[in-house]
């Protein structure tokens, strides 16, 4: 498989002088699907933020598709093809649904590629006067993370990490949420790295599963036993 993301020796955090990240090494190939998972506290979403060069990393390396991308600001990375969905479903609350989504795609013109998400996520599915009309504050959860999922896959990524999609989501809406990345995955063949707390739904949905614990990766487990998993992870 052709590697699209290689990671060395990344060492950072977000105060000057305290590392959260010690030292990170993996590979990702494309089209996989990879699960970050761990403690809170681990580096997950630490790790996340780094490879978007949202938080500086002090030592390191970040190769995407045999470039180096240490330089390149985040909307710089979403232009080169790396997208990331934040914690939370991030959108801009003051605007309107269409507006949001104006704001990501821009003049991205595919037709044929808008019609695949709408077809997939639902929110797109709703009549544009909706859209302009509706507020993103006034979303329930659910929709605001369909919204925000939206907007990382605007320009069509080759790369899409997710930072939690479950979290803060009733039980439905997880369910509703990963129907959605079950179709992008089989779909749209986009390589994910997904950072997520949800234990079982990370190993459902993933390749493999790299744990993080004191900013390290310390485990990877491709079965699906979740009690091994956890047996690691607590120390049972």
């Amino acid at each position: 498989m052709t590697e699209i993301l290689k990671i060395s020796g990344l060492i950072g955090g977000y105060i000057p002088g305290v590392n959260i990240l010690h030292g990170i090494d993996l590979e990702l190939h494309q089209g996989e699907s990879v699960g970050i998972i761990g403690l809170n506290g681990s580096g997950k979403s630490t790790l996340g933020k780094a490879i978007m060069n949202m938080i500086p990393y002090r030592e390191g390396e970040v190769v995407f598709e045999g470039n180096f991308i240490t330089h390149l600001s985040t909307s710089e990375l979403a232009q080169h093809g790396i997208s990331i969905m934040q914690q939370g479903g991030q959108v801009f609350r003051d605007l309107s649904v269409w507006d949001n989504l104006q704001l990501s795609f821009g003049d991205y013109k595919n037709n044929a590629y808008i019609s695949e998400l709408k077809s997939i996520i639902p929110i797109l599915g709703v009549p544009k006067k909706n859209l302009k009309a509706r507020m993103a504050d006034k979303l329930s959860g659910g929709q605001r993370h369909q919204l925000a999922l939206a907007m990382a896959l605007a320009r069509k990524p080759k790369l899409l990490i997710l930072d939690e999609p479950s979290a803060g989501l009733s039980p439905r809406s997880v369910e509703e949420m990963y129907g959605i990345l079950e179709a992008i995955r089989s779909e749209m063949k986009v390589t994910v790295m997904l950072i997520e707390q949800n234990i079982s739904k990370a190993i459902g949905y993933c390749d493999y599963c790299l744990l993080l614990g004191q900013g390290g990766i310390s485990h990877r487990f491709v079965n699906k036993n979740i009690n091994e998993i956890e047996c690691v992870m607590f120390k049972k």
